[in-house]
């Protein structure tokens, strides 16, 4: 793989895990939105498109060389698809970060 490939997946992967970082620290604060829980109701979360956004790329390229997919977007994609009696998004956050720490 060419190195400057390699270093626009390693930003890109970097800058997915920054940003997926704060927006769990807001939604651990009460910042409701990240998981998807408002789109049924048309409202969008900007750092849950921009995550969505980031780790389509990063999922994109990967693919394309037959790299092994990034954990961290999947489960993002998981916790989105959430059944109606799990605990909300920032009880789900504040574990997601403590798993982290």
């Amino acid at each position: 793989m060419r190195p400057s490939y390699e270093r626009h997946l390693a930003t890109l992967g970097a800058s997915y895990s920054e940003l997926l970082l704060s927006a769990l620290q807001g939604c651990a604060k009460g910042e409701w939105g990240l998981f998807g829980s408002y789109e049924r109701v048309g409202l969008r979360d900007p750092a849950r498109e921009e995550l969505l956004e980031l780790g389509s790329k990063n999922e994109h390229l990967r693919h394309k060389r037959g790299l092994e997919l990034i954990q961290l977007h999947e489960r993002l994609l998981l916790m989105g698809s959430r059944l109606s009696n799990t605990p909300g998004e920032p009880k789900l956050a504040q574990r997601w970060l403590d798993e982290l720490a």
